[in-house]
């Protein structure tokens, strides 16, 4: 069997995840939890219902939101309950394009050195390590780790870290 079969049977790609809404994902897509009570107590599920909604959306898995929470040393369950801070965070995840122009981001857009508009006044810019695309803010870091999941008109990928427009010590303590 050896070589000749294994040449015969490339390696399988991963079927890509495809979902209705950003809302649908959110509540598949494992370990998306915080991210969902977020959307929910700032109520945030009609938008993110919205088919036509057409985002590209950096979504931190849960542990990520534990680690924040740890570092704030605060309760991982009151971290939603600072409203104006979650909407801010929350949305500093949601891209809307680059440069002022429209525009989803799929893995294979997104270029070391790009600027990508973020629905706060911020930006995120885009580097590359190791092969790994990075996703930079002002306070933090991350790479993507699950990319293009398809949630309706827009695009969402996993990423191994919360993206915060500011440094940590800056973050008011609630």
């Amino acid at each position: 069997m050896g070589a000749a079969h294994a040449a015969a049977h490339p390696r399988a790609h991963p079927k890509p995840l495809v979902f209705e809404t950003f809302y649908e994902a959110l509540n598949k897509v494992p370990n998306t939890n915080k991210g969902k009570m977020i959307v929910d107590g700032l109520k945030l599920q009609p938008t993110l219902s919205n088919p036509k909604l057409a985002l590209t959306v950096f979504m931190p898995e849960d542990k990520y939101f534990d680690a924040l929470s740890r570092k704030l040393n605060v309760n991982p369950n009151s971290m939603g309950k600072n409203v104006g801070l979650m909407k801010q965070v929350l949305f500093y995840h949601f891209v809307t394009g680059s440069g002022g122009e429209r525009k989803l981001f799929t893995t294979k857009d997104l270029k070391p050195g790009m600027k990508l508009d973020s629905m706060k006044p911020y930006q995120l810019a885009v580097s590359e390590n190791k092969g790994k695309i990075q996703i930079r803010s002002v306070g933090t870091s991350a790479y993507i780790i699950k990319p293009n999941i398809r949630a309706g008109a827009g695009v969402a990928h996993i990423i191994n870290n919360v993206l915060i427009p500011m440094t940590i010590n800056q973050i008011p303590r609630f």
